[in-house]
């Protein structure tokens, strides 16, 4: 089946704030009001088929997203990643970017699923989340690694830092969602979802979606849906 067809229209008066969080200051851009359509989304999401993703950590279902959405997204974005994020001005971005609905129940994480992560150690590879659901259906949370202090993982970090997360695997860890109260981890962020608010992070941060309480449903319409998009210079 072929994904219904979604042209954004980007919004000239969204609300650009922009974060440094952390010891690291890590840049962490937060934009509101994004799109002038944003209804248009959620009519594509329930006229699309979602599959749970093979070789993915991502605690739901996922979709594809029309390739008119990444790059009206990553033109829009351009000038804001050079400032924020030290992207080259002029190179052409890569971008991929799908659906998502957060729906499995705490009781079914794989351990792996309950501790924060990072996507990649490549620091201009850059993460957007862009939420089509409202605060309840839960945030993006950041964090250290107490035992290294690690806010983001560099390749020279990546066995250290798996080293610790296989100690805390071992251990056992509550049969909960990641939270402030997750055990190994110190919260030094975290940002509301809000609908059509859109954040921007480089993704070797170490993160998580904040979903104790959200309500899991694979309805798009009451669920925790987000366009998800990596963004990296081509």
């Amino acid at each position: 089946m072929t994904t219904p067809n979604f042209t954004p229209e980007f919004n000239p008066a969204a609300r650009l704030e922009a974060r440094h969080i952390g010891r690291e200051r890590q840049p962490l851009l937060i934009i509101d009001n994004v799109l002038k359509n944003p209804q248009g989304v959620l009519a594509l999401a329930t006229q699309t088929p979602f599959i749970r993703p093979d070789n993915s950590a991502y605690p739901g279902l996922n979709a594809p997203m029309p390739v008119a959405y990444g790059q009206a997204l990553a033109m829009a974005l351009q000038p804001i990643l050079h400032q924020g994020f030290g992207l080259p001005k002029s190179a052409p971005l890569q971008f991929h970017s799908f659906l998502a609905l957060a729906t499995l129940a705490a009781s079914e994480l794989k351990p792996y699923q309950r501790i924060p992560h990072f996507d990649s150690t490549d620091p201009f590879r850059l993460a957007v989340v862009h939420y089509f659901c409202d605060g309840p259906h839960g945030g993006t949370g950041f964090f250290r690694q107490r035992a290294t202090g690690f806010e983001t993982v560099s390749p020279s970090q990546m066995s250290q830092f798996d080293q610790h997360a296989a100690d805390d695997l071992r251990r056992g860890l509550p049969d909960h969602y990641t939270s402030a109260q997750t055990p190994s981890y110190e919260m030094i962020a975290a940002v509301d979802a809000a609908f059509d608010r859109l954040i921007v992070y480089r993704n070797n941060c170490l993160h998580s979606a904040l979903l104790g309480g959200s309500p899991l449903t694979d309805d798009p319409r009451t669920g925790r849906l987000t366009v998800n998009t990596f963004i990296s210079p081509a």
